[in-house]
């Protein structure tokens, strides 16, 4: 009986390692893949918002959030590992309002920012119709806007950072989308931090050249 178990539970380890190299010798392959997606700005909504001014007549409300906007492109080295880059762009708008001689002046404040980076992408499960990955970006972020910081800048650049912790790929061939779960960080120091955990959950669709 127990060697029954355990010939059951070397079978169960190699099943799925037999399905992925079949997979691998009936896919066509393709190489190159690019993607456009959607990720969330749960990160900026928690930082921007409306909220009572108690200490100033000036009073910002009516945010907006454009999310996350990107693009990558990856070039697939082998079945478990690409490489390529990803451009990601977010903004954020809202009303300021400040007393003036007879009534009060109102103008739309805003800012924006641009991620450039080279990525990194392993595949760790390998299906015809499902993939799993993990990946890592590391560039630059550029943010600039109406706003000014404790510099008195307008614009600025920063160290970026881009988690995808989880990544699921669903397609077989051509066409496919994509969910991630990660993150992005942007910050030089205490006084300067632009992102923190931002672009948590991701979508977008993609295809394979």
């Amino acid at each position: 009986m127990k060697k029954m178990k355990k010939l059951l539970l070397i079978l169960s380890l190699i099943a799925p390692l037999t399905l992925m190299a079949e997979d691998r010798a009936n896919r066509e392959w393709r190489s190159h893949e690019i993607r456009v997606g959607y990720g969330d700005p749960l990160y900026e909504t928690m930082v921007w918002h409306d909220s009572p001014t108690y200490f100033t007549l000036e009073q910002t409300f009516d945010y907006h959030y454009t999310g996350h906007i990107f693009a990558e492109y990856h070039y697939r080295q082998n079945d478990w590992f690409s490489y390529g880059g990803m451009i990601d762009y977010q903004q954020v708008w809202w009303m300021h309002e400040m007393p003036g001689d007879n009534e009060p002046i109102f103008s739309t404040r805003y800012f924006f920012d641009i991620s450039l980076m080279p990525t990194i992408r392993f595949t760790f499960f390998w299906h015809e119709w499902v993939n799993l990955y993990c990946g890592l970006g590391a560039g630059m972020l550029i943010n600039s806007g109406s706003e000014t910081d404790y510099r008195g800048r307008t614009t600025a650049v920063a160290p970026v950072l881009n988690l995808s912790l989880l990544g699921l790929s669903i397609g077989r061939d051509m066409f496919f989308g994509t969910f991630e779960l990660g993150g992005m960080f942007s910050l030089t120091n205490g006084k300067e931090i632009y992102m923190v955990g931002s672009r948590l959950f991701s979508v977008s669709i993609g295809v394979r050249l």
